[in-house]
């Protein structure tokens, strides 16, 4: 892991904290920080975009926070297809999208779309 990683999983812990705690403007700057420092790391970002759909779901714009999560679904498919070298069983314990379907499962379902909720859920739970 580059520094420039470590830094961007610190800025995205610290974020999840403060959108724990209602900390709603320094979450957000924290999770753009996080963005620049993962630009070279696809699971970085992955993780970075999971976390941003989190803080848009906080803040009720279901919407954007849906955007993210298909952008991070997309980056953790694409590090599992790039790992020529090992198994998917291999990839999965590294880069494991289970966590971004449950999330659109959850936003899906708030926006009352429930039968692509539980799709969702169901790629989940193969996955797990």
């Amino acid at each position: 892991m580059t520094v420039y990683s470590e830094i961007a999983l610190v800025c995205n812990v610290l974020s999840m904290q403060k959108l724990q705690s209602n900390e709603l403007k320094l979450a957000q700057e924290l999770l753009k920080k996080a963005e620049l420092f993962s630009e070279s790391n696809d699971r970085m970002k992955a993780v970075t975009f999971n976390n941003f759909a989190c803080y848009f779901r906080k803040t009720n714009q279901l919407r954007n926070a849906l955007s993210y999560l298909e952008m991070a679904l997309e980056l953790e498919y694409r590090c599992i297809n790039q790992s020529t070298d090992q198994t998917v069983a291999d990839c999965l314990t590294v880069s494991n999208p289970a966590e971004i379907h449950l999330n659109i499962c959850a936003i899906l379902s708030q926006l009352g779309k429930h039968d692509l909720a539980l799709h969702h859920s169901m790629k989940a739970l193969i996955l797990i």
